[in-house]
């Protein structure tokens, strides 16, 4: 067991230092994790951790001081099961979650055979103590649970030690439970609805606000009530996609008071998102207590003895965090200097005393690296990372570009350019997916590979994105192939003009709602790029629309939010078809390539397959890539075959059209 943390930690050790080495391949970038999840014991003597290992993910227990650790248990990919988080319940047990994907099929009547219908994700929860005895599957005596549906973990209850509340959905719809970690046993606490997912309790444990779905899932609507309990009230309701892109109301954890809980919030009349008490009792947000001007915020800290805010940190170009406590905000500032500014971080789990801090931290040239803070010592001790394989002298740092638009608004992007070499260089316009959502300083798979290959990436945040306030958001609602495509034009120009980007040697790709910008680039903008990818995005904005009308009906919610954002096509057909790629094939005169999950249920792979046959029936020069298996929208399902397969596509393509030398 020892083994298997050294070497971990010794890769870890070995990247933090520049060497020269021959340039990470595919494979190294598309790997699994190597540690993806972590969270500190109470006393802070020990990490529970989830590390990749051959043949699948293996729980591990950290003894951080002697740098010796024991695998606990191990989930085998052959037999699709995949370990989502882990938690310590007190210093001597811990809970761990599995989640088995299964393929359900329909029941078959006659001599006709079963049809696949679809795949089922379900979660398990279990027990165990740190030395990986006493392995106790949470529900035992519950059949229903154990045979038909998933299980949640609602609250750890920092004030019972034997018992924990989990959810699930029984004969009446869904069921909190209390549920003893020590031998799995359950008592029902209270029931809720059908549509319930998901419950917040206070510190005492009682359930102070529930999030409902709606239907196809077209959002969630949330109800509150006091500590005292009685009947429960719509506190809110948050349609599909306004949680990523307005953020107008989403509760975040307990407050410190019985009837209190801190929610994510944008007030009547405010342009940016802040922080806010809310009242369960009255459904007031009351005054905030954390905010910054320029910016939406919705990451906090909370004590969990007493559900005290600690700190929070808003998301703007880099992640920006306060202290409550000035004493600890001197240690903000002492790990940023370690880290020389290079990386982010967050605090992700800390010891009872406060005394041990788990930080996560991330950067363009540091992959996201786990480490023990000792606050008395103020040391620094390294953990382990995701991605040990990829040396970080083969990573290129990042640096924000500012620029403005045709109608003189004020814009901003990521640049990463390799690290040889001065400009111009071979570029990739890398828009993000969405719309309604944003790209993050932080080590980027897909960026430093392409860094890596010798090319400039660029990834402009155009208006629609989510993160700068209410109506940067809405700026591009109904803008599909309009201003968000002229702010990423736009950024281009000034990469040419100010000599970053060859203006012979651009390509432009992207992911979902980056793959229609792609596709838009080359069909609106013919003379700027040299080549387009698209993966995994839409090519006819009509057809889109029809289907989500068909799948959730004209009178719901979910199409009444594609109505607001795309169009619809009773008011604006002509400008849905004029922004839509597949129905302007005839302008494209550049080579594109087409990648898609062949299960991808967010943007079917018939939007890539029409728009390859439109192109190919136009004699134009495409390749079509669908991966293959149960592969849904990146990365829900890719397996590093997959993604490597996804890279190796890429860079043969970018060689071919717009080669770096």
């Amino acid at each position: 067991m020892m083994r298997l943390f050294l070497m971990v930690f010794a890769l870890t050790v070995a990247c933090a230092t520049p060497v020269l080495a021959q340039r990470p391949s595919a494979a190294d970038f598309a790997a699994a994790p190597s540690m993806r999840m972590a969270a500190i014991s109470p006393n802070g003597n020990l990490v529970a951790a989830i590390q990749s290992v051959p043949g699948g993910e293996a729980l591990v227990v950290i003894d951080w001081r002697a740098r010796r650790a024991q695998q606990l248990q191990l989930a085998r990919r052959d037999r699709s099961l995949f370990l989502d988080g882990v938690a310590w319940k007190n210093d001597d047990r811990l809970l761990f979650w599995v989640t088995q994907r299964i393929m359900q099929f329909d029941s078959g009547t006659g001599s006709r055979r079963r049809n696949e219908v679809g795949e089922l994700d379900i979660t398990r929860i279990y027990g165990v103590n740190r030395d990986g005895g006493g392995l106790t599957q949470l529900f035992e005596n519950n059949r229903l649970a154990l045979e038909t549906l998933s299980v949640s973990l609602i609250d750890t209850l920092e004030n019972d030690p034997e018992h924990v509340l989990m959810g699930t959905w029984g004969n009446a719809g869904f069921t909190l439970y209390r549920v003893n970690v020590n031998n799995g046993r359950t008592s029902a606490v209270e029931d809720a609805a059908w549509e319930t997912v998901g419950m917040l309790v206070n510190g005492q444990g009682r359930a102070i606000m529930r999030m409902d779905a709606l239907p196809y899932g077209s959002g969630y609507r949330y109800f509150r009530r006091p500590a005292t309990g009685g009947r429960w009230t719509v506190a809110h309701e948050v349609r599909r996609g306004q949680r990523s892109q307005n953020r107008d109301f989403y509760p975040i954890a307990a407050g410190p008071g019985p009837s209190q809980v801190y929610v994510a919030a944008r007030a009547e009349g405010e342009d940016y998102q802040a922080i806010y008490l809310y009242d369960t009792n009255t459904g007031e947000l009351g005054a905030p207590i954390f905010r910054h001007p320029n910016a939406d915020t919705a990451i906090i800290g909370v004590n969990a003895a007493d559900n005290s805010m600690i700190y929070g940190c808003t998301e703007i170009r880099r992640y920006e965090c306060q202290a409550t406590d000035s004493s600890m905000q001197r240690h903000f500032d002492g790990l940023s200097r370690y880290f020389e500014n290079l990386a982010d971080f967050s605090l992700d789990s800390v010891s009872a005393d406060g005394q041990y801090w788990l930080v996560r931290a991330w950067g363009p040239t540091v992959p996201t690296t786990f480490y023990v803070y000792d606050v008395a010592e103020t040391r620094v001790s390294p953990i382990g990372q995701t991605h040990p394989q990829i040396p970080r002298a083969s990573l290129a740092d990042t640096r924000t570009v500012d620029y403005t638009s045709r109608d003189g608004a004020t814009l901003w992007g990521y640049l990463t350019t390799p690290a040889a070499g001065g400009g111009p260089h071979p570029t990739v316009i890398l828009p993000h997916g969405g719309p309604q959502a944003r790209d993050s300083y932080g080590f980027d798979m897909v960026v430093q590979f392409l860094v890596s290959r010798g090319y400039a990436v660029f990834q402009p945040n155009f208006r629609g994105s989510e993160g700068s306030g209410r109506s940067f958001a809405r700026a591009g609602y109904r803008q599909w192939g309009g201003l968000m495509q002229n702010d990423i034009t736009d950024g281009v120009q000034h990469l040419i003009a100010s000599g970053v980007a060859d203006p012979e040697r651009i390509c432009i790709a992207g992911i979902s709602y980056g793959g229609y910008a792609a596709l838009a680039g080359a069909a609106l903008t013919p003379d700027l790029y040299k080549c387009a990818i698209s993966i995994a995005g839409l090519s006819d904005l009509p057809e889109l629309i029809e289907t989500e009308r068909s799948d959730a009906g004209r009178r719901s919610a979910l199409y009444a939010f594609v109505q607001e954002t795309i169009g619809d096509p009773s008011e604006n057909r002509e400008q849905l078809i004029a922004a839509s790629p597949r129905r302007q094939v005839e302008r494209i005169t550049i080579p594109i390539l087409l990648i898609h999950g062949e299960r991808d249920e967010v943007a079917l792979a018939s939007q890539s397959e029409r728009m390859r046959d439109a192109l190919q029936r136009a004699g134009k020069d495409v390749r079509y890539v669908e991966i293959e298996g149960n592969v849904y929208h990146p990365w829900d399902g890719w397996t590093s075959n997959d993604v490597r397969v996804l890279l190796e596509e890429m860079e043969t393509f970018l060689a071919r059209h717009i080669g770096a030398q």
